[in-house]
Parts: structure tokens; sequence; C-alpha cells
């Protein structure tokens, strides 16, 4: 129950805070303090009626970082329960935590400890580090240093650990990726770290020194703990309280939350290579025998080593029948992309999905000869790091507790591996739940050499197939690992609704609980002007909306202020830029168009020509609509060529569209409108950043004139000075 002392120490809280840094109270801020509160302060598990979560709208300017934390903090107190502050950029990580916290810690009376959070991968291994170290004058490679785990013939990423090393023992250096000098390559990093399969723990020899665990003991004493989406996901991923403290001891502020159900989607999509993992075999076959040559094994494990190159046959072999079934497919010319790989460009990837994620009896009989397989080895290669976790545990195995602590790094990620192998073939094989969100299932046919996310080895040679599984909606994933785990949580953006409700967040996250759309303080009414012109062209039609869109911009921008324009597509953008530049050479000193350079230094450029008293225009596609910040001069108008509606272009979106559509609903007023409403809410936020901020949006597109649901778009805008079919001169 929320009580009086909890009502006067959230009070009191923000109180100090407005007169200590002399800012007047905000209605939309007072809300969302009072709706957490709220929420947070009366949370009941024992009835099911009462919620214990909310999802709050609050948009620029609300101040959402101080609402959330002096409701929220004070409960998590009082209840003994962590404070998880979660968001999707760094940026916003950064602010937080070097900014925002500090901040309210100084002016709110509150007495709060915290700390960021952060994955294996941004810490180095001393126990790798070290064994580089010591091998780093070896040209050949040792039997007792696993293949994949050095790089003698490297000499930059020699010079580079020792220069690490020595740093660290001269405690110049944390161990933290981070705060090292220079920039450090993934490639160079990653060798240099540890995964949860790999990392030997409280019997490992470094472990009295080691920096993730000393990090992680930290987490665990402070109030408030700042982290990102993926490392909660991970966390609850493992069953929570391995990375994190437990869900049940735990109330989350998910920040940029509407973020949360595409990372919870990639997060459990599976991918299996077929060329890689025949190379992965190999490699598994020469370390387990080093493996045996160095440690003896018990006969059990030595059994298991000696008869793998059989298994690794009989794989091979099942393997190269799954090749000649899916030789068999039709795939069809596409432009698809998977969302389980980096986008490559080449229309020559060509990707099969299958309908309702209905896999053929040929290719699921034949997965399930390959689950049985993968089983076999799982099981196997468990088996076999049960041994080297024994040995460490001081139990009496036959082998010495050294070669299990260096071997260990090595063998234990091959059973994550193959466990992920059997993840997939299991999803390939499994039919899903009947009125339930089928898995998207999908063959990629890739005919260009390219880098496999499901490969660890460093080989170029990645042409064939891959086989991948994901869900198309996160609700149920996030229904089992999160909503009904947490003690308590906030999801909270500047953008969750859609065309005024909250039904597509729902549909996607299946967050349950309160709800509620926060008044912005800004005055849009009197500061925002937006205009959609009077237009010949149909946007869907390229060339000629394409032709129309050169020509008006010519006419209404500005060339002494700042101008964003937005578009949807990069050709378009493209061809817009090209044609400017060719028809006046003061478009050569205004045109900073994305793609060139670097985001953060187009912005950059961008305020330092503005800062002259010049005009700059910024052309930029999504990644230009949301978290950048140009306030004031800075950008006084908004040009969006085209709506936002984005196709369903990789196998997840289109199986989710097929999916709704089976049922009779209308999946482009479902997903489409929305989706393309929420982007243009996005896009139109860069004009104003803060309350004095003026200016004009232009939107390019009268399908919110001429479409029937044009109307709901332009009722879910904020409260603008809209003038529609308006006269360009």
């Amino acid at each position: 129950m929320l009580t009086d002392k909890l009502k006067t120490t959230i009070q009191d809280a923000y109180s100090h805070i407005l007169e200590s840094k002399e800012i007047k109270p905000r209605y939309g801020q007072r809300l969302m303090i009072a709706d957490i509160a709220r929420t947070l302060g009366n949370i009941d598990h024992d009835n099911p009626e009462q919620p214990h979560i909310c999802t709050l709208e609050a948009g620029t300017g609300t101040g959402k970082t101080i609402a959330y934390i002096v409701a929220a903090l004070p409960i998590a107190k009082e209840h003994k329960k962590k404070l998880i502050i979660s968001t999707a950029t760094i940026a916003l990580q950064e602010q937080i935590l070097l900014k925002d916290l500090p901040d309210i810690q100084r002016h709110s009376g509150l007495n709060f400890s915290f700390t960021l959070a952060k994955g294996r991968k941004r810490y180095v291994c001393l126990h790798k580090l070290d064994n580089f170290i010591a091998h780093k004058n070896q040209t050949d490679l040792p039997l007792d240093i696993p293949a994949n785990e050095v790089l003698l013939n490297n000499k930059d990423d020699i010079l580079l650990y020792d220069d690490l090393y020595q740093a660290y023992k001269k405690k110049s250096w944390d161990g933290e990726i981070d705060s090292w000098h220079d920039s450090i390559s993934q490639s160079s990093w990653l060798p240099l770290t540890s995964d949860q399969h790999q990392c030997s723990g409280k019997r490992c020899s470094f472990y009295n020194e080691c920096i993730y665990f000393k990090a992680r003991e930290s987490i665990f004493k402070v109030d408030c703990i700042i982290a990102n989406h993926d490392l909660v996901l991970s966390d609850l991923n493992m069953g929570g309280g391995y990375i994190l403290p437990p869900p049940d001891e735990c109330i989350y502020i998910f920040d940029e939350g509407h973020h949360l159900p595409l990372k919870a989607i990639n997060h459990f999509s599976y991918s299996f290579h077929i060329n890689t993992t025949l190379k992965w075999l190999e490699q598994v076959n020469s370390t387990l025998n080093n493996f045996a040559s160095l440690a003896k094994p018990p006969a059990q494990i030595q059994q298991i080593i000696t008869h793998f190159p059989e298994q690794a046959k009989d794989i091979t072999t099942e393997i190269h029948n799954l090749e000649t079934i899916v030789g068999q497919f039709k795939f069809p010319e596409n432009r698809f992309s998977s969302p389980t790989r980096n986008a490559t460009g080449n229309s020559k990837d060509q990707i099969l999905r299958f309908e309702f994620g209905q896999v053929p009896e040929p290719l699921k009989n034949q997965c399930q000869q390959l689950l049985k397989q993968f089983e076999k080895l799982t099981g196997q290669l468990l088996h076999i790091n049960t041994l080297l976790k024994d040995t460490l545990e001081g139990e009496i195995t036959g082998l010495k507790t050294e070669v299990a602590e260096q071997w260990m790094p090595a063998l234990a990620p091959m059973e994550g591996r193959a466990s992920a192998a059997m993840n997939l073939f299991e999803f390939f094989t499994q039919t899903d739940k009947e009125g339930q969100p089928p898995n998207a299932r999908w063959l990629h046919k890739i005919d260009q050499v390219n880098n496999s996310s499901f490969n660890s080895l460093k080989s170029n040679d990645t042409q064939g197939i891959e086989l991948s599984c994901s869900p198309i909606l996160a609700a149920n994933t996030l229904e089992q690992i999160l909503w009904s785990q947490c003690y308590g949580a906030v999801v909270t953006s500047a953008t969750i609704a859609a065309l005024g409700n909250f039904d597509r967040y729902v549909l996607n996250s299946g967050v349950p609980g309160f709800f509620n759309i926060l008044p912005s303080p800004f005055n849009y009414q009197e500061n925002v002007e937006f205009i959609v012109p009077q237009m010949h062209s149909n946007a869907t039609q390229y060339q000629d909306h394409t032709d129309e869109v050169i020509e008006i911009l010519k006419k209404i921008i500005d060339p002494d202020k700042g101008t964003l324009v937005l578009f949807a597509s990069k050709k378009q953008m493209t061809d817009v830029e090209y044609e400017l530049l060719r028809s006046d050479d003061i478009w050569k000193k205004l045109l900073l168009t994305q793609g060139q350079r670097n985001k953060q230094v187009i912005i950059n450029d961008h305020k330092k020509q503005i800062d002259k008293g010049k005009g700059s225009v910024i052309l930029g596609l999504n990644s230009f609509a949301e978290g950048i910040d140009l306030p004031g001069k800075y950008c006084e108008h908004v040009i969006i060529a085209k709506l936002p509606f984005s196709v369903p272009n990789n196998p997840v979106d289109a199986s989710l569209t097929e999916w709704i559509e089976s049922q009779g609903r209308n999946a482009f007023m479902e997903i489409s409108v929305p989706d393309a409403s929420i982007k243009l809410v996005q896009a139109c936020g860069r004009l104003i950043r803060k309350e004095t901020d003026k200016g004009r949006i232009t939107l390019l597109d009268n399908r919110v004139i001429t479409k029937f649901y044009g109307k709901k778009i332009l009722n879910a805008l904020p409260p603008y000075n809209i003038t529609l079919n308006a006269a360009i001169d």
C-alpha cells in the first residue's frame, strides 16, 4: 500500500528538486509521478486485478527521468527491491548515468547509490589475457592452446595485448574496453572476453581479481542499476539473477520502451548456417584431439572423443541430406532481408519463407534427424564440461586443475553452439500452438561472401544456406520471462501509443496493467505550423512524386536556416540530392546527406554551420527521425517527404501480416497505419525540443488528405496548427 510516509517522501523529493533547481512544476511530470507511485505503491501480487505495471507515453520535455526516479526509488527502497533503469541507446544511458542521476541525487534529498551494469563482453578476461601474453613469442601452436583461442600471427593484436597487460599491471587501466584510451576493434577485443559458457567462475585462478565479478558484486549492493534492454533480456533469458538481481526482486523502468518488443524478438531468434557448421565440426574434432592428447581424460570422456570423428561424419551426412532437400526448393525472386543477418544489399540473396511457419514434411523430417544428432552432441559436450567443472571444484576426476582451467574456455562454447543448433531444429520440427501467433521460419540462400551471425570462426567463406526461425511477436515471451516474474515495472517513451491508443504496443509486447498518455508541456498550437501543400503527384508514384518533391524543396527551404529533410527510402534521398546539386551551386554549401559521413559528424557539421550564422540542410533517413536533438535554431523546419509506411520486407513482418489477415483482420490498419503514425510523430518530434522552440513541419504526402486513414493519422499528431492543401508560392 502507498503509505502516507511514502507519499510524503515522494512529494518532498519533488519539491526539493523544483526549489533547488529553481524550475516550475510540469503538469505532465506531476501526473507521471502520481501514476507511477499509485501503481508501484499499491502492488498486491495476490490480487491479479491490481496492476503492477504501468505504461506511460510522456513526450519530450515532460522530464521523465525525474518523474520515475522520484516516484519509483522510494518505493523500491521501502520494499527492499532494486530499481533497474533500462534504455535502448547508449546516449540515453550515459545521460542518465553521468547527468540525470547525479543531479537528482544532489537536489532531491534522496539518499541512494547507483551504478552501471555492463555485459561480460565489456570486460577483459584476465585468464585469457594472461594466456595470450604467456605464448606471445611462440611461433607454433602448442597443444594446450585451443586453435580458436589465439592469433599468433597477428602482430598488431600481440602488441595491443601486451599494452593492455602492462597497463592493467600498472593499474593505469581498469580492464574495461570503454576506459581504454583508444578504440579497439571487435575482432581484436572479443578473443580477450568470456561468456557464461567459458567462464569457470569461482574456480578460475583469476577469480579474486576478476573485473567482471567485481563489477557484478557492486551491482548487487546499490539501490539503482542502469542497464540496457539487451542486457536485461540476456539475464531474463538465462532465468534471471545471473547478471542482474532476480526479476522478483526488481522494479524495472524501461525508458525508450517502444524498442523493447523488437529487442526481445531478436533475442529469441535462431539461425543455422550449413557451411560454417561443417567447418565448426572440423574445429571441434581438432580441439578435442588436442585436449585428449594433453589431458589424458577418463575413459568415458576418451571414448566420446575417440568416437567423435564417426559422429561428426554422421552429422555431416545428415547436413548434406539437408542440403539435398533444400536444393529441391524453388527460391522466389524477392527483396526480403533476413533479420538474423546484417543487410547486404545483394539482390542475389534469396529467401524462402514458409507460409504460416509450416515447414514441408521432407524438410521437417530431416530436421528431426539433425535434432537427434545435436541433442546427442550437446549431451556429450555437456558431459565433458561437467568433468572440467568438477575438476575445478576439487573433485577427483583424473584431470589436473590447471588443465581443466586451460581448456574450459575452449570447450564450453562448443556446448553452447551445439545447443543453439538443437534449438533451431527443435523449432523447425515442432508444431505451433493453435490460436497462438506462429513462429516465422525461412531459408536464406546466400550467394555472396558474408559474415554469418551464427559463425564464430574467422572465415570469409560463408556462402550457402542458412535456416532461421523467429517469433513474430514478443508478447508471449515477455509475459513468461518478464511481466509475470517482475515485482513491478514502468514502461515509458515519447512514442508508445499509436492512433491515440496502446493496442499496437500491447499486441507487440503483451504488457498488462495501467496505461496513460500524459500531456505535453509544449504549446504546439502556437509554436508549430504543420503544412500539407497542394500536390499533383501521388506518393506511391515514385518518379512523379520525386520530381515534385525536388521542385517544392527548392521553394520552401530557407537557405539561411537549419532544416531537416527526412525520406522513407534511400533511393529517393539520393535522387533528390543529385538533382538539387546539379540545379544550383548553393546546394553544395547547404546539403549534408546521410551515408556520406558518420551520423554524429553530420550533426556536428550542421551545428557548426548554424553557429556561424549560415544555413544548413540535413537529408536523412529513419535513423535521423528518432533520437537526435537539434533544438532551437539548429532545426526550424522539418520536411517529411513521404508517410513512413514500411512494407513487410523481412520474413518476420511478412509472417505477422499473414497471420493477422488469416484471422479476418486488417493487417494494414492494425500494423501499417499505426506504425506509420508512430514514425510520423517521431519525425515531427525533431522540431520542438524545448518550450521556447518554434518552427514548421511540411509533409509532402497528400495521402493524409485523400485516403480514408489520413484523418486517423492527423488526429494522432500533437495539437499543431494544421493547414491542408496549402498553396506553394
